[in-house]
């Protein structure tokens, strides 16, 4: 007879208890193993000058530049139209939750956690309430922080003090964060197809777009009016901060219900993706996140182009082949550029309505957006060895991709050309201007994704005998200036907008200045299609100048 027997307690309290003693033990046993080789103390010095130079170099930034106070019409258009504008950011938090839920997310467990501590006799729920956790941890974390930047910089140009606009600011991107996984939660756990999910998340946002437009009461007000708490406070937005808390909740009592089979494809693939990240793998990472949302490129082309054999040779088959490539994208991935390319004609008239840092905010747009077209690009990094093969130079090859990536973008360059004007208030004196800078912004905004494409690719000087010569100290500064670099491309095109801005104060053609704009972006732009096509042949020179220099210093020790 079992103890449990005489006791004459219940079979099954012993063991449930003991899985979920287990299961803890694990996991604070697998922490200590990941963390045992972790230096506290340089743990704490990074926090500290991450926190530090990153909080620092964000308050600098934003006190170093000196906009304008809006006057009393246009804040007051701020405080009526606010609401339903921000309330659109948060209906688009929605309808991405929605459907990442349909298709999976938002949690993702370890492969062995799959394996067996969800076929384990252990309580579902238990065991996923910790994931969960942390999975919302982090996306309000990273909400917070993004509403705070962006309230501390409308603070400096609104009515109020700076600290409630950093306070609102992050009230606001916690809120939007916490519905984005709480739609996620639910959407999974109830099993809701996708077509099902795509329709709900469209409602939610068409309702609110026709409230940005019209003025009726949309669905996401009350959520967009938390991120003007630094101006004014109203205690019935509240209400949105308490829906969302009753959702999650939903979610997390629903967690019993979520699917193993999308668990299971998650965790290879998050495995994968924490690998590409730790490496700095863009490309890869970029990749994976598009088979966690399933987005699977067409298995034929929209449109098939004919063979045309001609002069052009290689240059015509390449184009044939880039437009294929772009042919193949699935809806939802042009439905994402446009709505990229429409935020990037809001933000520039953000910046001519006298919002300096905005165009920041364009350059990292423009950059996401080129990494999405520059894909006949990518395709030719990811199998470098059969560009090898041919008798043309790999730069050659590489340049020639970026012809109808190029093309590509010129439809979405209206869209943000029109997007930008209808922000002006539909100006007949904004038109031109917007029309003439669009384009070539768009363009040149992408060329940060281009360089941060070709940057990945192998280094064909690169062999057993290399040697490094950065002193370690140095290697962290050196990864840093290779991530912000891209960036840094795509700032340099978006900033010409800043000319418009002045003409348009001082009185001049704003048409004149979009011109002068659009003939420094196409430099810049042509700038880097040299740069792809002369990059390993100016590497190969550099390489064979080192490499001359290393067997000079050979012969002067051996003949010493």
């Amino acid at each position: 007879m079992t103890d449990a027997a005489v006791s004459g307690a219940p079979a099954d309290t012993a063991p449930k208890a003991t899985g979920l003693g287990a299961l803890r033990d694990l996991r604070r046993t697998r922490q200590l193993h990941r963390l045992g080789n972790l230096d506290w103390f340089d743990a704490a010095y990074r926090v500290y000058l991450f926190g530090g130079f990153g909080g620092g170099a964000i308050l600098w930034i934003s006190s170093s530049v000196k906009d304008a106070p809006l006057d009393d019409n246009v804040a007051a258009d701020v405080l009526s139209r606010g609401p339903a504008v921000l309330g659109l950011v948060v209906a688009l938090a929605f309808m991405a939750g929605i459907r990442g839920g349909a298709q999976g997310g938002p949690i993702a467990l370890e492969a062995a956690d799959v394996a067996h501590v969800m076929l384990a006799p252990v309580d579902r729920l238990r065991a996923l309430l910790r994931p969960a956790y942390q999975r919302l941890r982090s996306a309000l974390f990273a909400g917070a922080m993004a509403g705070a930047i962006v309230g501390q910089l409308a603070g400096r140009r609104l009515p109020g003090d700076l600290f409630p606009w950093f306070c609102a600011g992050a009230l606001y991107g916690a809120n939007a964060a916490g519905l984005w996984v709480a739609a996620a939660l639910l959407a999974h756990t109830l099993r809701l197809p996708r077509w099902l999910a795509t329709l709900v998340g469209l409602a939610g946002v068409g309702w609110q777009a026709a409230a940005v437009a019209w003025s009726v009461p949309g669905p996401f007000n009350l959520d967009g009016s938390l991120a003007l708490w630094g101006w004014r406070v109203h205690t019935v937005d509240l209400l949105a901060v308490g829906c969302t808390v009753l959702l999650l909740v939903a979610g997390l009592a629903l967690l019993r219900r979520i699917s193993l089979d999308a668990l299971a494809r998650r965790s290879a693939l998050v495995a994968q993706l924490r690998f590409a990240v730790t490496m700095q793998d863009l490309r890869t990472v970029i990749l994976l996140r598009r088979q966690l949302n399933q987005e699977v490129p067409r298995q034929r082309p929209h449109v098939r182009l004919r063979r045309h054999a001609g002069p052009l040779g290689l240059t015509a088959s390449i184009w044939r082949r880039g437009w294929h490539g772009l042919l193949r994208f699935p809806l939802p991935r042009f439905v994402r550029m446009a709505s990229l390319a429409a935020a990037m004609g809001v933000l520039q008239a953000m910046v001519v309505r006298g919002t300096t840092p905005a165009f920041l905010g364009t350059a990292i747009l423009g950059f996401v957006l080129g990494l999405e077209a520059m894909e006949p690009l990518s395709q030719e990094v990811d199998q470098a060895d059969r560009a090898d093969a041919l008798p043309v130079e790999r730069g050659e090859i590489m340049a020639r991709h970026l012809l109808a990536p190029a093309v590509l973008l010129v439809p979405f360059g209206f869209i943000a050309a029109f997007a930008a004007w209808f922000t002006l208030g539909a100006r007949s004196d904004a038109l031109a201007p917007a029309l003439i800078l669009g384009v070539p912004t768009l363009i040149g905004a992408a060329c940060g994704g281009v360089v941060s494409i070709v940057k990945d690719m192998p280094d064909p000087t690169s062999g057993a005998t290399q040697q490094a010569f950065m002193p370690p100290e140095m290697v962290g500064f050196s990864t840093a200036i290779r991530i912000v670099w891209p960036i840094v491309v795509s700032a340099l095109t978006t900033c010409t907008v800043l000319l418009v801005r002045s003409a348009d104060r001082l009185g001049g053609s704003t048409v004149s200045a979009a011109i002068r704009g659009s003939i420094g972006i196409m430099l810049v732009a042509l700038l880097v299609y040299q740069w792809v096509r002369v990059r390993d042949r100016m590497r190969r020179k550099i390489r064979a100048f080192m490499d001359e220099g290393r067997s000079y210093q050979s012969q002067q020790r051996s003949s010493a």
